[in-house]
């Protein structure tokens, strides 16, 4: 082994020996010898050999030891700044500032405006689906509705879009309204960056294109005027299959079908509007036809049918039952009052005699059939005005309903078709509906309007219904809260349920009545704000930000990470080569006579001890502290006495033929003892350079004397 020494080491007891005699150029060089001695402190522990030592053991564990804490502390620091940033960037997805969006839903009978209200959250119960919408203002749901008599608590206008076209000054009475009051259910500084939808159903799609362009033009002009964002694309007619499955998302979303694994099972819609019926289901595989539609709702994939029937809606139904009457009373329902077309209707009260537009008869008078495919064949023809008289026959009334909803009945089909065989609603290109379904909308009306509950039968709808239409009509108007259409809720009670039994062959037991809180217009809003929240975090799916952080997974983690680094860092201190570590000169053990450098340590004990801390003097000299002299001739040295704590004595010979080399006093007064750590080393912690420039000062000074 070899040892070394640094010059913090030397003992501070110097004793002035009588050896030598003193040398007056000693002041003449202190100036510069006081230079080298800055630079040796400096150095902190140059050698005084150019030889190099390898690093010894209690170095490397000092060395590694500080690494590995400080590696340990860099990584759990590491750790924690992820976890902190990960934290704060979920909490901060969960506290954007709530985004809003406005629905407008123009209809055939009214236009509505909805307000939606979503957010981010997180969650175990919003894993896959992270967001949150809810309808405002909430109080309107708490509200009775029997207040109002109207199935849903909502903002509308009447009439619907389609009775609106050239009418400028009655398309802005239509809208403005509802553009007020939805910026009161939205915070003022949120209004610029709340988008506004405003989509047109069956009503508008039925119109001549020109007349519905001409209705979307004027309507954006008028929105684009609103506090509200709105673009010109967000103003249009949307298709019946698009209607459908939006209430079909709506639906699911609204009864927690969504965002669990594994996946549910998804309830089938039946969104009964005004004009049309949209049927929306579930298949097991991919439907490849006209009705097949694919949609990702989180982390699952759904395969649905969707297809919307046209003339089927509460309005249009009740529309092709005076058609129908009209085909089959003929001349003798034209009257002596003026000329005009007197009716008898099977489901209309007794008492009950009002005017009528019936808007599918213009139609009949020109070809005998008022639908083709859905659409008016005369549609620049207005309404044909009749007089509806009430003459009460439930069976009948019934018989009219199934009518109604028989297909073959409107359509130029070879043969009829029979509902009890197949689904008379439903042309041979259509799926049949399977599955759970929940029916929405206008079968919430209906329901709600004879104060019954998801929990009644189809039968308890009947006999609400025949109830209702054996009371005179004064008395039946006066039963119920004010609200539109009250006379037609005679008919529409077995027109439901035929639609449901006879149209779509779905039983009892395979539909429940859906609440009133369910429209196409929140699955409008969930697509939307799930299309925002991809754009915003920059990624096309929800899943991704659905895994969470366990603290206690962090953990592990961190300390698996820890006892790698660990083991790299001994590693790479074992097999680091060595021109990657740093230099060491120290001074080795030899016995060189020839040394013109003498160091000898001796015991302190003894006259003329001075206390100068490495300070070595020359023998008969005179004391100075901090001060080093160099004696003449050959027996002149330089001697360092041994400190009380330190019983090691050693001498350097001065000799011009060895520099630097250190000889380990071996006498009485000198034993030999392995130094004490830290002090029994010679240490350089500059570079070679600096050691080299120490030497040469030295040579140059010997060479002086």
């Amino acid at each position: 082994m070899r040892y070394s020494a640094s010059l913090q080491d030397l003992p501070t007891s110097i004793k002035v020996e009588p050896e030598g005699d003193f040398d007056l150029e000693f002041n003449k060089n202190y100036v510069r010898n006081k230079h080298i001695r800055a630079l040796q402190r400096d150095g902190a522990a140059s050698s005084f050999s150019k030889e190099k030592s390898t690093i010894t053991a209690p170095s490397i564990r000092k060395k590694l030891k500080r690494s590995t804490i400080i590696g340990l502390v860099c990584l759990l620091l590491l750790s924690v700044s992820l976890y902190g940033f990960l934290r704060y960037y979920n909490s901060s997805l969960s506290h954007i500032a709530s985004e809003y969006y406005v629905v407008l839903d123009c209809g055939s009978t009214g236009t509505r405006v909805y307000v939606y209200e979503w957010s981010i959250v997180q969650g175990k119960d919003h894993k896959n689906l992270p967001i949150v919408l809810r309808s405002l203002p909430e109080s309107l749901e708490k509200r009775s509705s029997g207040q109002s008599g109207r199935a849903y608590q909502r903002m509308e206008t009447e009439p619907g879009f389609g009775k609106l076209v050239r009418n400028k000054t009655g398309l802005k009475a239509a809208i403005k309204p509802l553009l007020q009051w939805a910026e009161k259910q939205i915070p003022k500084h949120a209004h610029k960056r709340t988008s506004l939808f405003v989509y047109a159903t069956a009503g508008v799609r039925r119109l001549p294109t020109s007349d519905s362009e001409w209705l979307l033009e004027k309507t954006w002009s008028i929105v684009k005027k609103s506090s509200f964002l709105c673009k010109r694309n967000w103003v249009k007619i949307i298709t019946g299959m698009e209607e459908a499955y939006y209430g079909w998302i709506a639906l699911n979303y609204h009864t927690g079908m969504f965002g669990s694994l594994p996946a549910k099972g998804t309830y089938g819609s039946l969104d009964l509007g005004g004009s049309s019926l949209q049927v929306t289901f579930e298949t097991e595989k991919p439907v490849h036809d006209e009705t097949g539609i694919s949609l990702n709702i989180g982390a699952i994939s759904h395969h649905l049918s969707a297809y919307s029937l046209s003339g089927y809606g509460l309005n249009d139904a009740f529309d092709k039952s005076v058609v129908h009457l009209f085909k089959s009373q003929g001349t003798a329902a034209t009257g002596s009052n003026n000329g005009r077309i007197e009716l008898t209707h099977p489901c209309l009260q007794t008492g009950y005699r009002e005017k009528y537009i019936c808007s599918q008869c213009s139609a009949l008078n020109q070809e005998g059939s008022p639908l083709v495919g859905g659409k008016f064949i005369d549609k620049g023809r207005p309404g044909v005005p009749v007089e509806l008289i009430g003459a009460p026959q439930w069976e009948n009334c019934s018989a009219l309903a199934k009518t109604t909803v028989n297909l073959s009945e409107w359509a130029n089909f070879s043969s009829g078709i029979d509902c009890e065989i197949k689904p008379c609603a439903l042309s041979d290109n259509l799926p049949v509906p399977q599955g759970q379904f929940y029916a929405m909308s206008g079968f919430f009306v209906v329901y709600r309007f004879f104060n019954l509950t998801s929990e009644d039968t189809l039968d308890d709808i009947l006999q609400k219904g025949q109830e209702f239409c054996a009371k005179p009509w004064e008395v039946a108007k006066n039963s119920v809260a004010p609200q539109p259409f009250i006379e037609q809720y005679c008919f529409r009670a077995p027109y439901v349920v035929s639609l449901l039994r006879e149209g779509l062959h779905i039983v009892d037991d395979q539909v429940v009545i859906g609440s009133g809180s369910i429209t196409w217009t929140l699955g409008v809003a969930l697509l939307e704000a799930g299309r925002a929240f991809s754009t915003r975090t920059e990624f096309r799916g929800y899943n991704i930000f659905q895994t969470g952080i366990n603290p206690t997974i962090l953990l592990i983690l961190c300390l698996i990470s820890a006892v790698l680094l660990f083991g790299a860092l001994s590693w790479a201190s074992n097999c680091m080569p060595r021109f990657f570590r740093r230099s060491y000169l120290p001074v080795f053990r030899h016995s060189a006579s020839t040394s013109f450098l003498s160091f000898q340590r001796r015991s302190p004990t003894g006259d003329g001890k001075v206390k100068t801390p490495l300070s070595p003097t020359i023998a008969d000299s005179e004391q100075h502290p901090f001060g080093m002299g160099y004696g003449l001739g050959g027996s002149s040295s330089i001697q360092l006495m041994e400190s009380p704590f330190q019983p090691i004595g050693f001498s350097h010979s001065i000799s011009s033929g060895s520099l630097g080399q250190m000889q380990f006093g071996s006498g009485s007064g000198s034993s030999f003892m392995t130094p004490l750590r830290g002090q029994a080393t010679l240490q350089s912690r500059r570079s070679q350079s600096r050691e080299d420039l120490i030497s040469s000062l030295v040579e140059a000074q010997a060479a002086k004397v």
